[in-house]
């Protein structure tokens, strides 16, 4: 990337200095200010900048030595005047002691602030020949064994290794795509390479499952069936499909009798002598996994104002995890503690003045609501709830606020969240992990840049990403 020297340069944590002499001033846009002006930097092109750039700490507010160099630099000065200025005076600085100075850092993508955050490239092959692939270049049959292994889940035989190599470069690339088109129909890749992707962001407990093994006289105690999420799941990362959908849709998908996935409309009851199961909520109130029942049930619980389910979804479908100080957007005048949890206070303002306005729009959706009971509700939309819930909703009308824009429902809301950058950059960095191994180095981050920046053009589909991404150096190269 070009030389940071003489540009502006933004800061690239979440709290910082306001005025040195005087308290501590949030700077929630800070992270966004940086990547307008640093496109090409490592943390902009596939990672999340976090307040730990500067910080060690921001409640109460502690510096790294990087931090703490800016600090000085400011000499007491306005702190929007006067942190280029800052900045630059202290690039060509070793403010960790690692042997970098802070602008090789910040160009690297490492931190200049910890001594421990370092990055090498690797060396150049030396040594012996490789008989079997290219070291250090892309190789199109180390590329077709790894395509054959991770999306059709056995590696190809020796008869096909030798028929690949007898191809010619171009016929070689195109044999590339042709067999990973057929491997992502595989049972492999569907059945046990998809759902294994969704495990974190779905989080089965058997138990509550429809596989439960508590019954009470043949009535089976299932309290909701994760299976609907695993094929949603499933339909929109496959077969072209909208991945966007994981959010926005407003059906449900089910095996038809060819076991096919295939969408279903409408209201699903529960099946017969189940507790739960279904999916309840009528159509219009939908918006994907954010809403099904198991959603519902297993995050939001009793929970008046659901925050769990609100960062649950910032982190699982974004890639945005507040306990790690990202994705941090200060909503002004938040939080308003609506149910008296505490949030206002000075240690826990900061992260829930951003997931508060997230989970307001989650409140007319019912987790487990046992106050009827034995009549029991489960996973519903209850346009009532927040009122009945939460003391002073209606006087308070709170907004509901995403990435720093407001919306009017919960069904909006996964619309922003689906068309956001930060959408994209994270079903490419799940792709990106899954099959090159790790996450993506320095030197892979312009290649995974054109991936993600890419779905929009190829229709947020998964498919065309994985296309583009087996044409990659950081995939092919041994």
């Amino acid at each position: 990337m070009a030389t940071l020297h003489n540009r502006l340069l933004a800061v690239t944590c979440s709290l910082v200095p306001g005025v040195i002499a005087g308290d501590a001033e949030a700077k929630p846009s800070a992270p966004r200010e940086f990547c307008s002006v640093y496109a090409g930097a490592p943390e902009c092109l596939g990672r999340t900048i976090t307040c730990t750039k500067c910080h060690t700490s921001t409640q109460p507010v502690a510096w790294n030595n990087y931090g703490a160099a800016v600090f000085a630099e400011l000499g007491g000065e306005a702190f929007d005047d006067n942190l280029a200025l800052a900045l630059a005076s202290i690039e060509d600085v070793d403010s960790d002691g690692d042997g970098l100075s802070n602008l090789e850092e910040i160009e690297l993508g490492t931190n200049p602030g910890d001594p421990l955050s370092q990055w090498m490239p690797l060396p150049e092959p030396t040594g012996p020949g490789n008989d079997h692939y290219d070291v250090g270049v892309y190789d199109p049959r180390f590329a077709f064994r790894r395509v054959r292994l991770l999306f059709c889940g056995m590696s190809p035989s020796f008869e096909e290794v030798e028929a690949f190599a007898e191809l010619g470069h171009e016929d070689q690339r195109a044999a590339l795509h042709e067999n990973l088109s057929t491997c992502l129909q595989s049972d492999h890749w569907i059945d046990e390479a998809l759902v294994e992707l969704a495990h974190p962001k779905i989080r089965p407990v058997t138990a509550y499952g429809a596989d439960t093994s508590i019954s009470v006289m043949g009535f089976v105690i299932t309290v909701a069936d994760y299976e609907w999420d695993y094929r949603l799941w499933q339909y929109v990362l496959t077969g072209d499909r909208d991945a966007r959908e994981m959010l926005t849709a407003q059906y449900h998908v089910d095996r038809d009798e060819n076991g096919e996935l295939a969408p279903v409309e409408g209201v699903i009851e529960a099946p017969p002598m189940r507790f739960a199961g279904g999916q309840p909520i009528e159509p219009e109130h939908r918006a994907g996994m954010l809403t099904t029942q198991w959603n519902l049930f297993l995050n939001t619980m009793f929970s008046a104002v659901p925050r769990v389910t609100a960062g649950h979804a910032y982190r699982a479908f974004l890639g945005l995890d507040l306990s790690l100080q990202q994705g941090i957007a200060p909503v002004h005048g938040e939080p308003l503690d609506l149910d008296a949890k505490g949030v206002d206070a000075p240690a826990c303002a900061q992260c829930h003045s951003t997931l508060d306005p997230m989970a307001y729009a989650f409140a007319a959706y019912e987790g487990f609501d046992m106050t009827n009971a034995p009549s029991l509700v489960i996973g519903t939309y209850r346009p009532e709830r927040p009122a009945a819930r939460i003391p002073g909703w209606e006087e308070a009308s709170p907004d509901f606020i995403v990435l720093g824009q407001k919306v009017e429902s919960l069904v909006e809301m996964a619309r922003v969240m689906a068309d956001s950058p930060e959408f994209s950059r994270n079903l490419a960095h799940m792709m990106f992990v899954v099959a090159v191994g790790h996450e993506p180095e320095p030197e892979e981050l312009a290649e995974f840049e054109a991936i993600w920046t890419a779905l929009p053009e190829d229709g947020y589909s998964a498919n065309r990403l994985l296309h583009r991404l087996i044409d990659t150096d950081a995939f092919g190269t041994p």
